[in-house]
């Protein structure tokens, strides 16, 4: 039972059981290298096949805040203590195991899917290492991610506005069912359908 627990309530990848494989978009993949450079692939066509748009939608700016991944490396082991204080977990196991030492990854991604996608005048991103959140004005946006805790196993990504305060983005269902395998956070959903789900999402609370 606590086992079913510790994959449920993992920060955006999950980990359970010794197999080395691992499961990426409906694909299986045996072994670490194949998995990263499955991983890799689907960034860059995730990106590559986003159709921009002609002109920004919004004259403003977006400020981006990411965690690094050293804080994302935190939180895992924050989380896996707080509901298991023995499981056997090092930040050094989190460096080497690419379900992990990925997560950064992904959220750079989001961002580069919202650059590409050509929604805003600008885009700049930032990684922290404490989240501060600066304050929305009339020309720019605050977009960040709230990673899972122990309590809450999803992570959140949120808007900023002046004119209508924070704002929760809806990117639908990626979360990981409990198996006793090495899953990613696209265990089934396509990365086209989150990417899809996400900038819908943005894209009409931003203009709100």
């Amino acid at each position: 039972m606590k086992k079913a627990v510790l994959v449920i309530l993992m920060t955006t990848l999950v980990l359970s059981g010794c197999s080395t494989t691992y499961y990426l978009e409906g694909a299986e993949y045996k072994g670490k290298k194949k998995y990263i450079a499955a991983r890799a692939a689907m960034h860059t066509r995730c990106i590559e096949s986003t159709e921009p748009l002609p002109t920004p939608l919004i004259e403003r700016k977006l400020i981006a805040l990411i965690p690094s991944q050293e804080l994302i490396n935190t939180t895992i082991l924050t989380n896996l203590k707080a509901i298991s204080p023995d499981y056997p977990m090092t930040r050094e196991d989190l460096r080497y195991d690419p379900l992990y030492s990925g997560v950064n990854e992904n959220f750079k991604m989001v961002v580069e899917l919202i650059k590409r996608k050509n929604l805003y005048q600008t885009v700049e991103m930032i990684e922290y290492e404490n989240l501060s959140i600066p304050e929305a004005s009339v020309d720019t946006d605050i977009f960040h991610v709230v990673l899972a805790t122990a309590t809450n196993r999803n992570d959140r990504y949120y808007l900023t506005r002046e004119k209508r305060g924070k704002l929760r983005i809806d990117y639908g269902a990626i979360n990981p069912p409990c198996v006793h395998e090495r899953v990613s956070f696209m265990y089934v959903t396509q990365c086209e359908t989150f990417r899809d789900n996400l900038l819908s999402s943005l894209q009409t609370l931003a203009l709100q």
